[in-house]
């Protein structure tokens, strides 16, 4: 277990245009004035746990070792869903109990999941509908400044913890086939899928340069194994490992998202 460092990273579907945001970080600030408060995104879009549970996937492992991850897309918020902490070999992440903070914390290992139940750590009073400002952040400032982990409350067991559904890792590999999830969909309408392309390019012996089937819906495409979809010709589908190391789909100045007609969650099938 790393000790905690003074980073915390928050990621949430706040928006930017509302006072939340503002308020948990002054509330972490105030608490721990020499934590150095970071944000990821609050643009996810509004109860997108899928989505926000894949950017922390994406994105944890590029920051210090003892980062503090405050993730609040939490639509079930004032419900009996458990508030937690998760402490991983490598980080520690705050959110609540709906799957959000899974996949990264698996991800990195988890070591301990702890319930948050000490409110002698919360901000007073503690609203029903803003456990980011007067639970998650309190919590997360205390860590960056020394407070242990055992002292927010009780462990739990980590098989209790409520999973992802993200998708990620996610393959069928048959007949030199692989079926893979659509996890993710950029704005320049890559599509990122559930397994890392070396696997996938071993399991089916693809080569760089070789063309490939893809399989969506009821149509089939032609897409091109590349180093990176700009050495392709303009509107040409390329097969290639994004930037995450993961299989992705991405047309040359154009939408793979459109050309494939796919939103995530769908599952397409790239054949040898």
């Amino acid at each position: 277990m790393k000790k905690p460092c003074k980073v915390i990273a928050f990621l949430t579907d706040f928006g930017y245009e509302d006072p939340y945001v503002a308020a948990m970080k002054g509330v972490t600030i105030d608490i721990c004035p020499e934590a150095k408060v970071i944000d990821i995104t609050h643009s996810v879009q509004s109860f997108d746990i899928d989505a926000a549970a894949f950017i922390l996937f994406a994105t944890y492992r590029y920051f210090p070792q003892g980062t503090i991850f405050v993730v609040v897309v939490d639509p079930g918020v004032g419900s009996e869903r458990r508030p937690l902490l998760m402490v991983t070999r490598n980080y520690y992440f705050v959110g609540p109990d709906n799957g959000v903070l899974t996949a990264a914390a698996e991800d990195d290992g988890i070591e301990a999941v702890i319930n948050l139940e000490n409110d002698l750590r919360f901000r007073k009073p503690v609203s029903s509908s803003f456990h980011g400002r007067d639970i998650f952040a309190p919590v997360a400032a205390s860590l960056a400044c020394g407070v242990e982990p055992e002292l927010f409350g009780s462990r739990q067991p980590i098989e209790s913890i409520k999973r992802s559904t993200v998708g990620i890792y996610m393959s069928k590999i048959s007949l030199n086939c692989a079926e893979l999830r659509v996890i993710y969909i950029d704005k320049f309408g890559n599509v990122m899928l559930s397994q890392y392309y070396n696997s996938i390019a071993n399991a089916l012996s693809i080569s760089m340069g070789e063309e490939v089937s893809v399989y969506s819906g009821e149509k089939v495409f032609r897409a091109a194994a590349k180093k990176v979809f700009s050495i392709a010709k303009e509107g040409e589908l390329v097969l290639y490992e994004n930037s995450f190391g993961l299989a992705e789909l991405a047309v040359n100045r154009g939408s793979a998202k459109e050309l494939l007609n796919v939103t995530r969650g769908h599952v397409v099938k790239i054949c040898k």
